[in-house]
């Protein structure tokens, strides 16, 4: 409906038995002063202004993106946020900035944050628990730095063994 003219909208919603007033009802509208209320706290836990709204995607840069996207995600309020690798393309700097704005996300909102990574510094910095599994099974449950460690000794990684002596 949203795509079609307004005359033959009219005429579709009436063909149902609709008035054109069942659309204020379906896509209902709010004050603009509202939303932003609304947004502001989420920005801000999400360290964005709010103008950001009115700038294309690809006018920002991949950190500005994560966090945009983690704002349109809280916008309903949900008490789990579950993330899969979210943080795979960022840079280390941006990589912080993301971290930050989790906490945040979880001091402000009492969101539970539930994700995948492969980012053990991240996970030991923002996680209060972690979880190993490989094939479908658990491998250890708990601290972060732990789990961490036991996912770095399993991986026989050799670059991974810098992480071990960090901690």
């Amino acid at each position: 409906m949203t795509d079609t003219p307004e005359e033959n909208s009219k005429e579709l919603l009436a063909k149902m038995g609709y008035t054109p007033a069942i659309l204020g009802v379906l896509f209902p509208s709010y004050p603009l002063t509202e939303v932003l209320n609304y947004a502001k706290p989420v920005f801000e836990a999400v360290d964005l202004p709010i103008g950001i709204l009115d700038v294309k995607p690809y006018q920002i840069s991949g950190g500005e993106n994560v966090r945009a996207a983690l704002a349109l995600a809280l916008a309903s309020k949900p008490s789990i946020l579950l993330l899969d690798e979210p943080f795979g393309d960022l840079d280390p700097i941006t990589l912080r900035d993301v971290a930050n704005s989790l906490k945040n996300i979880n001091k402000t909102f009492n969101t539970t944050i539930i994700f995948i990574s492969h980012h053990v510094d991240f996970i030991r910095e923002v996680a209060q628990r972690a979880i190993l599994i490989d094939k479908g099974h658990i491998v250890i449950d708990g601290e972060p730095h732990k789990v961490c460690d036991e996912f770095i000794k399993a991986s026989n990684a050799r670059y991974l063994n810098k992480c071990l002596e960090d901690y």
